[in-house]
């Protein structure tokens, strides 16, 4: 085991000047080595969390490595014997180990991916020489660091898009469009084509545009196809719960659907009137308030999955008084609805579900 060494300096944060922090970086591969995770302090590990940011490391796409929000450690001693002030450097040598107070899932997550054969060994390199944040608190008695860690885990919030949303002026409802196609692999797996404003069908099988895909999450959680300024400031202001359940809504719609939704020769689930209805039903049977908060019944889930009774098949006789040919008599030829068919077909919806 070799010394680690870290540049940094330690800024007193006690009247006695006892207790001090250090800001820092350390690869990933040597936190690996040197982390430790403290029963007394830390909560159990919940398993359940690990799978997504597995999934995160083995899909990140950047040559700057991955991104981690930062670790937080005490360090178990006394820094004297390790820290040369004059190169401001913290020296870590073999057998010292770092109690961590905030982050024991990305740590365990990033072992447990370092462990798995099938797991791709450039990728691999590739992480384990990415640089995280590390937070480094000296002088904590045993009740500081649990009191620390109770505090950064009942009083911290998603920081991601939290403080943005307070200060951008730009579309809410954009930002949050983009944040959650970035988050939700099913929509992924569909495709969501942000470049254009429309698709090209039937050779496109994309499931949706952005801009459809804007319109569906207005009809879902406030029955109309584009917010006002009340509703823009209600998406501001929950905007982590509502990024949360949309990213839990999309994985249960997803799995509801057919295999290439968007596929418009096979399905009729890829074309927007019947879409915008989808949100309409569903905006009706599981949203239960817009006014002060946006609200949703305990078990949506459930009638997500009701989805999964229809024939979303263009052979399904119960769309063709709605649809029309397009580019017939022409190898493009295709069925599509009818733009003024919509409430028709949210009531067909309605009936069948």
């Amino acid at each position: 085991m070799y010394n680690i060494k870290l540049k940094g300096g330690i800024q007193p944060f006690d009247t006695e000047g006892n207790k001090g922090l250090m800001t820092t970086q350390i690869k990933v591969r040597d936190i690996l080595n040197i982390y430790r995770i403290d029963p007394e302090i830390n909560r159990d590990l919940n398993y359940s969390r690990l799978p997504k940011i597995i999934n995160y490391l083995d899909s990140f796409d950047s040559d700057l490595g991955i991104y981690f929000p930062s670790i937080v450690c005490s360090f178990p001693e006394s820094p004297l014997g390790y820290y040369d002030v004059k190169k401001m450097e913290l020296e870590i040598s073999a057998g010292v180990k770092l109690v961590v107070i905030d982050g024991q899932h990305r740590l365990k997550s990033l072992e447990q991916y370092m462990t798995k054969s099938h797991f791709n060994e450039d990728r691999k390199e590739i992480i384990l020489n990415s640089d995280l944040t590390l937070q480094l608190y000296f002088g904590l008695t045993k009740k500081d660091e649990k009191s620390l860690f109770a505090d950064m885990n009942s009083n911290s919030k998603r920081v991601s898009m939290s403080l943005i949303t307070n200060y951008d002026t730009r579309d809410i409802t954009n930002i949050l469009i983009k944040e959650l196609y970035q988050i939700s692999k099913p929509l992924q797996s569909v495709k969501v084509e942000f470049n254009k404003s429309r698709l090209v069908r039937p050779t496109n099988t994309d499931f949706s545009t952005s801009v459809r895909l804007k319109k569906f999450v207005s009809i879902l959680l406030f029955g109309k196809k584009s917010t006002n300024l009340k509703e823009e400031k209600l998406i501001k202001e929950y905007y982590d719960d509502i990024l949360s359940f949309l990213e839990r809504f999309f994985l249960a719609f997803i799995e509801a659907l057919p295999s290439e939704p968007g596929n418009v020769l096979k399905y009729v689930i890829g074309h927007e009137p019947l879409q915008n209805a989808i949100a309409y039903h569903l905006n009706k049977r599981i949203i239960t308030e817009t006014t002060n908060e946006v609200k949703w019944i305990i078990n949506w889930e459930e009638e997500v999955m009701h989805l999964k009774n229809i024939d979303w098949s263009n052979k399904n006789p119960i769309w063709q008084p709605h649809m029309l040919t397009s580019r017939a008599n022409t190898p493009f030829e295709f069925d599509l609805f009818i733009a003024s068919e919509e409430n028709k077909l949210v009531s067909i919806l309605d009936y069948s579900l």
